[in-house]
């Protein structure tokens, strides 16, 4: 099993890393949102999926400086001082830790550009060499406060079944061949997916999805359905306004039709959130309708998700 962190490298090539067949199949990478196939119906491409009307100028990107290396990320802000990503992205000696000399940009597009001023990694993520991925988030702090745009909603929670938009400033292409564009710091896509699987580990929780073929009838259209890419790690998964996830990660073979994407549902990590930036979260709306043993269990939605 190939896990590729969401993270994109400038300068040196992004960390695939081998994790025990045990785990379900993930491939953390940082990837940018991908469009359909460039000659299916209808046709799509990498510039039909930007935020040009900036619908979500919340979700900013990431400019990581970390051991010499510079990185890509995205990031959704909470509020004028929180941001929230993945913890891999303060994490890239993958040790559980914020690794020392650590500095991090938030780039707004068009509203400008923002210096993290502290980070906390989430207590149960130790890197994903270990690995522990179901906690895979950090908080950014800005002592100097962000604009006070249009925040997202805070505090529900992702079902199986659920419709979710994706975002992020990660590299970009075509199902039917996987990448063609570079991640950017101003560049926004978006696109959708349907969750199709948990998998849970102690209180973690992870979302899976697959990206279908324009054919298939459990697609969403050649112009709707996406995979994250490198340089979407950290960015949203959102319903409507409310924030339910964090992307972290895809399985495949580069952003093509067949591979599978997923992160961090938000669901039971409110409380870890309101402890560490004082938000006011409201209860969960709606609760998991599951139970989630000590040693983890797998929910499957489609049966042919790993076929």
């Amino acid at each position: 099993m190939r896990i590729h962190k969401n993270d994109e490298t400038i300068g040196r090539v992004p960390l695939v890393l081998l994790i025990s067949t045990l785990l379900i199949m993930l491939c953390p990478l940082a990837n940018a949102i991908i469009a359909g196939g460039e000659y299916d119906f209808p046709e799509d491409s990498p510039s039909n999926r930007l935020d040009t009307k900036g619908a979500y100028k919340f979700v900013g990107a990431l400019e990581i400086l970390a051991n010499g290396s510079s990185y890509r990320g995205s990031a959704s802000a909470l509020s004028p001082h929180w941001v929230l990503t993945a913890g891999h992205n303060v994490d890239f000696d993958d040790d559980g830790k914020v690794d020392k000399g650590l500095t991090i940009d938030f780039h707004l597009p068009n509203i400008g550009t923002y210096s993290a001023s502290s980070f906390t990694i989430h207590p149960d993520f130790t890197g994903f060499e270990n690995p522990s991925i179901q906690h895979d988030l950090s908080l950014l702090y800005f002592k100097d406060p962000l604009p006070n745009i249009l925040f997202p909603t805070l505090g529900k929670s992702l079902s199986l079944g659920d419709t979710a938009v994706l975002i992020g400033y990660g590299r970009s292409g075509y199902g039917s061949y996987g990448y063609t564009t570079d991640a950017s710091l101003e560049d926004r896509r978006f696109g959708f997916n349907v969750i199709d699987e948990f998998k849970a580990d102690g209180d973690g929780l992870l979302f899976l999805y697959d990206f279908d073929k324009p054919d298939s009838l459990d697609g969403l259209g050649n112009d709707l359905e996406t995979l994250i890419a490198p340089g979407d790690s950290g960015g949203a998964l959102l319903e409507g306004n409310s924030l339910l996830g964090v992307n972290t990660f895809t399985e495949g073979y580069g952003g093509l039709f067949g591979d599978i994407g997923g992160g961090v549902a938000l669901n039971n990590e409110w409380g870890w959130i309101h402890e560490t930036t004082g938000l006011v979260i409201p209860e969960p709306s709606t609760a998991l309708l599951f139970g989630i043993g000590a040693g983890g269990l797998l929910f499957i939605r489609k049966s042919h998700l790993f076929d």
